[in-house]
């Protein structure tokens, strides 16, 4: 079962994109704050990260570039 990591700042976003991917059958794990994802990212292996581009801690550049290989 592949794992993703949605990261969306939005509360109500979040639940609702976890919500339909776990419905979906998929292993998700949702943070609303960039730091929470870093720290998820470093404990955890994802296939997949879904995140929200405008989170405000951030640019999307450096999420882009802050991402472990």
């Amino acid at each position: 079962m592949a794992k993703i990591l949605v990261v969306e700042d939005d509360v109500k976003i979040n639940k609702l994109v976890c919500t339909y991917l776990n419905d979906s059958g998929f292993n998700v794990k949702g943070c609303l704050r960039v730091q929470e994802a870093y720290e998820s990212m470093y404990d955890n292996l994802f296939d997949l990260v879904i995140s929200d581009i405008m989170i405000p801690e951030i640019a999307y550049k450096k999420q882009r570039t802050a991402l472990p290989e």
